[in-house]
């Protein structure tokens, strides 16, 4: 599932295509959108951003398109004159004098009045999203001390929506690493300091990431990794999916361990549990 970098680059490509533009034609095959064309056809778009892992197209008559990709959904961006190939669901088209926007396969999509979207089923149950720019280590140090974060393990706060809205599977190893901290670590277990250490890793990983589009190393450990051999999956990250593999800083095999049948992989020595 693409995670908030992911989506918040998607948005940045949709809106060099979309936004200031009018929406010439627009097709809406998905059942829940049928009839409701016209809520679309011939308005601006205002504003194309993302958050969390959703999507949100603003139109200029206060409508707004949400989506979430979930597994299979994906959004593109062709010449209005170019004609698709791709082999998916088509649930939504844009097309604008120069461009088609497509989302395909994704079934978590709505069009809601601008104004609700605080109050929508997903986006209202949301944490504080790490991306956004008013969200700083500030913001996540006093998040990790909250009531609803302090006694969760790092495994489960690092994919809780509602605590780190935005964050997913190899964020979550990634951002651990950072700060040191095992997965079964409690912000309670952590001393004031390991928790700022923890906070600015969640910003400053999951901003990387968006910045390279999912690369978490710096850009030397990536080129050494790939002068070795390696795959783009073991060369871009520091832990995740660097299972079996020696440990970039101290040369210990990195391990990975399930939680809810997920994977995350964490260095036994640079990750040394604190309890």
């Amino acid at each position: 599932m693409p995670e908030g970098p992911e989506i918040r680059r998607a948005a940045d490509r949709l809106g060099k295509a979309l936004i200031g533009k009018k929406i010439e034609q627009c097709r809406l095959p998905y059942g829940t959108f049928t009839g409701r064309e016209h809520l679309i056809e011939d308005q601006m778009v205002v504003d194309v951003t993302s958050q969390a892992k959703a999507m949100l197209i603003r139109f200029g008559n206060g409508w707004t398109m949400y989506s979430h990709n979930q597994l299979y959904g994906r959004w593109t961006v062709n010449k209005v004159t170019t004609e698709s190939r791709l082999r998916r669901t088509l649930r939504a088209e844009f097309c604008t004098d120069k461009h088609a926007v497509r989302l395909w396969s994704a079934t978590d999509i709505d069009l809601i009045p601008t104004e609700e979207e605080p109050l929508h089923s997903f986006l209202s149950k949301l944490g504080p999203d790490v991306l956004h720019k008013d969200v700083d280590e500030e913001v996540l140090y006093h998040q990790l001390k909250s009531k609803k974060c302090f006694r969760k393990k790092g495994a489960t706060l690092m994919l809780d929506q509602r605590s780190f809205a935005g964050l997913g599977n190899y964020l979550r190893s990634e951002i651990l690493f950072a700060a040191s901290i095992h997965p079964d670590d409690r912000p309670c277990d952590l001393s004031d300091s390991a928790l700022r250490t923890w906070a600015r890793a969640i910003k400053q990983v999951t901003v990387q990431a968006y910045e390279t589009g999912g690369v978490t190393v710096p850009a030397d450990v990536a080129k050494a990794g790939k002068q070795r051999g390696e795959p783009r999956r073991t060369w871009r990250h520091y832990a995740f999916c660097r299972n079996e593999r020696p440990c970039l800083k101290c040369g210990t095999l990195v391990v990975r361990l399930r939680y809810g049948g997920r994977r995350l992989d964490h260095c036994p020595t640079c990750q040394s549990p604190h309890r």
